[in-house]
């Protein structure tokens, strides 16, 4: 499993894919910003059989949160 953080607009994603089950392993990730943490994530859905298919959901839902948070309201990740 790939544990390398990802810069992505600013942002540090630190994705953590967490083995529930001998079979299932499930997504997740910490988002941070200048070494403060942001949002942190756990047990995303769906599990997946294999580690590395869920390290990269695990990316793709921060980028993602990232993404649609960056521009809205007050409670905005800035």
């Amino acid at each position: 499993m790939n544990a390398k953080s990802i810069d992505y607009k600013g942002y540090t994603i630190h994705p953590i894919a967490a083995q529930d089950t001998e079979s299932i392993c499930y997504g997740g990730y910490e988002i941070t910003r200048d070494g403060t943490p942001i949002r942190v994530r756990k047990r995303i859905f769906p599990g997946f059989l294999y580690a590395d298919a869920a390290w990269h959901d695990s990316v793709e839902h921060a980028k993602t949160e990232i993404d649609n948070l960056g521009g809205a309201g007050p409670g905005a990740i800035r």
